[in-house]
């Protein structure tokens, strides 16, 4: 399973990604690290959610505002074994039964393009320019996606 972490504080990402480690669930709080994370776990900083896509929540504070999201659920830290256990399970059955809202096309080309995109400047070293040649598009568009899907060629 994945997670993104979103709006959590220092002391909330410790807590939840030692947790999240230990039962061996990978984590980010950068969105776009995932095809398409299983759940978010909002943190006491988030007031409101909206996301394209449809997926499970756990918030850390209750009166967070979420919309157009189904599956919610209120979880404070610290997390006990038995009620996050409780709800895992309920986030891993979601993801046996088909969506009834269908499939976000957007976001998964999006998600796709970001990966390619990491995955070309990764076979470059960080060279812009060939990792462009590499996906046929112009460097100066390449460039503007990395922009979009916050990527910086540094990390390459």
């Amino acid at each position: 399973m994945k997670a993104w972490l979103c709006g959590l504080n220092n002391d909330e990402i410790s807590s939840v990604s030692s947790i999240l480690t230990f039962i061996g669930i990978e984590h980010s709080t950068s969105l776009t690290a995932f095809d398409l994370p299983d759940f978010a776990v909002l943190g006491r900083q988030v007031e409101s959610f909206e996301l394209d896509e449809m997926i499970p929540v756990i918030s850390l504070r209750e009166d967070t505002l979420v919309t157009e999201v189904e599956n919610v659920w209120f979880c404070p830290l610290p997390w006990r074994s038995q009620a996050f256990s409780s709800i895992l399970k309920e986030i891993k059955q979601l993801h046996t039964f088909p969506q009834a809202s269908g499939v976000n096309l957007n976001l998964h080309v999006r998600h796709l393009e970001a990966l390619l995109i990491r995955q070309a400047l990764v076979s470059t070293q960080g060279v812009v320019s060939k990792a462009a040649q590499n996906l046929q598009i112009q460097r100066t568009t390449l460039i503007e996606k990395m922009r979009r899907y916050n990527i910086d060629k540094s990390e390459f």
